[in-house]
């Protein structure tokens, strides 16, 4: 009898098992893969990525900057081949409907798998990066009091002042990262969209400093930044999520 009982037991587990079809990973619903006719190598042109509710093109991007979107980490964070920062290719897909960025950004990964054969797996190094805290006074960022996407306002009186609508710390971070050598680590805790003002022009001296290398650019940027935002950012040795590509293919499967 308890044979009997196991066997059946077993049986409707196992019946359950199989009526659970694996998860299908988020996909976009059309999407066009093709090298760029800008050609490969330095020189060659602009990167341009677009995102929309809908989808994202990008236009003469490496493959690199495609898994940087995809994955939402920095180019130090991605480890591979070479050509990953030479070959250049244009994407434009689009989703059966309106999707959140981030599950844009899954179906990326998803594209990629499909069209480019990427295969990859993550490891943790240390690793120089710049660790973003709130000063121990508070941050002085305004909370926005309305919805809407991110904006940049260039200011008319300097062009090192900008007025900045909508941002979240993601975004902020997004915009400072390409002038720090190192990656860039968000601790400050803050998930809100904001508004505030930035200037670097009260740091050049009246017109007698004129940032000459990266070392000067890195100091405006953790003086405003403190001064003006109340924002901490410092370099340390840390532990950092790598993405390692263990292959990918040049050509990408046709469309």
């Amino acid at each position: 009898m308890r044979a009997a009982l196991s066997t059946t037991l077993l049986i409707f587990s196992a019946g359950g098992a199989f009526a659970q079809p694996a998860e299908v990973p988020p996909a976009f619903d059309v999407a066009s893969v093709k090298a760029s006719a800008t050609g490969t190598g330095e020189g060659r042109g602009r990167e341009n990525v677009t995102p929309s509710p809908a989808g994202v093109t990008m236009m003469n991007v490496h493959l690199k900057s495609v898994m940087q979107w995809a994955f939402h980490v920095q180019a130090l964070q991605i480890s591979g081949p070479s050509w990953l920062d030479d070959n250049r290719y244009d994407i434009v897909a689009k989703a059966a409907g309106e999707a959140p960025t981030d599950r844009q950004r899954v179906m990326m990964q998803t594209l990629l798998a499909a069209r480019f054969k990427l295969a990859y797996h993550r490891e943790t190094k240390d690793m120089p990066a710049y660790v973003v805290t709130v000063a121990k006074s508070g941050h002085k960022l305004r909370q926005s009091d309305s919805d809407g996407e991110m904006e940049l306002k260039p200011s008319s009186k300097s062009p090192m002042a900008a007025a900045f609508t909508h941002v979240t710390m993601a975004q902020l971070l997004e915009r400072l990262s390409p002038a720090l050598p190192g990656v860039v680590i968000d601790q400050t805790g803050l998930k809100g969209t904001y508004d505030f003002n930035l200037d670097m022009s009260p740091y050049l001296g009246g017109g007698d400093f004129h940032p000459t290398g990266i070392e000067d650019i890195i100091t405006l940027i953790i003086q405003a930044a403190k001064e003006q935002l109340g924002i901490i950012i410092e370099q340390k040795k840390v532990p950092v999520e790598v993405l390692i590509v263990d292959h990918a293919e040049k050509i990408p499967m046709e469309n």
